[in-house]
């Protein structure tokens, strides 16, 4: 009979060679507080930096940087939001109201600058998909509708995220959720399968998403002057005056504008006059 050694580790089928060195977390992060962007430009910054990873490059991407590029694209999108409510919240009257009733955590409230503490009222809020989106849009925003054009780049939306959450959860593959959600009919056949990004897809989803941020930056800035418009539940109604009007309008359009698109956005008074002739009575046209 074969007598086996009580110490010998019999569930060790693979070899483990633990870590020696300290893992501290802290310094893994920059201590710079970065550029001064507005949302737009933080988005247009960090995505327009992950197209400089192979744009460029003359060869086709490996399926590992196709899955990455795919994950920082969509994460670049939920920066975006973050940053637009978050300042709004800072800003509008509106927001501030809808968001009264919200808590932040005690720590937040202790640690976090007075400018940067609507961030932990968005510490449990995901944007990962459309109806996150829109359902955010509403809490924080009091904004209930989008157009159809955004409609249709928000479907699109969907479908990428279901596509990121196969590379976040299953490095790539596609589960049979996420294939419900694309489809079944035209996926089935494809559960279990990795996904596989080419510099032409990924071409394609850039764009969807480049056009899905520049189209809630617009209706959002749109949604934010025109319910100032009287009657209103705020004591400001705009004079249609831009030396006025002027404060309060140039809040809002700093946090929409962009310097960093290849077209730049108008100036504020150019844009002031744009609404002015689409929203003022007619006889102050």
């Amino acid at each position: 009979m074969t007598i086996t050694n009580a110490t010998e580790d019999f569930s060790a089928i693979v070899t483990v060679r633990l870590p020696t060195s300290d893992f501290d977390t802290s310094v893994f992060f920059s201590t710079e507080s970065g550029n001064n962007y507005s949302p737009i430009d933080e988005f247009l910054t960090n995505a327009v930096s992950l197209n400089l990873l192979w744009v460029t490059s003359e060869e086709e991407i490996s399926n590992q940087l196709g899955n990455l590029l795919l994950l920082g694209y969509v994460s670049a999108v939920e920066s975006y939001m973050r940053s637009m409510i978050r300042s709004l919240i800072n800003v509008d009257l509106f927001v501030q109201k809808k968001c009264e009733s919200l808590q932040v955590s005690y720590t937040a409230a202790v640690h976090h600058k007075k400018d940067l503490l609507p961030e932990a009222l968005l510490e449990e809020t995901v944007f990962s998909g459309k109806d996150k989106i829109t359902s955010s849009l509403n809490k924080f925003l009091d904004m209930n509708k989008v157009t159809a054009s955004l409609g249709g780049l928000l479907d699109r939306y969907e479908s990428i995220c279901q596509m990121r959450h196969c590379c976040v959860h299953r490095f790539g593959k596609l589960g049979v959720k996420n294939a419900i959600a694309l489809g079944l009919d035209g996926h089935k056949t494809l559960i279990e399968k990795p996904v596989i990004l080419n510099k032409n897809d990924l071409a394609k989803i850039a764009e969807v998403l480049f056009s899905l941020v520049k189209s809630i930056n617009n209706e959002v800035f749109a949604h934010v002057l025109q319910r100032l418009i009287p009657p209103n539940i705020t004591n400001f109604t705009w004079t249609w005056d831009y030396q006025t009007d002027k404060i309060i309008f140039n809040k809002y359009y700093k946090i929409f504008q962009t310097k960093e698109d290849s077209i730049k956005s108008p100036s504020a008074s150019a844009l002031y006059l744009r609404f002015k002739n689409s929203k003022a009575p007619v006889r102050l046209r």
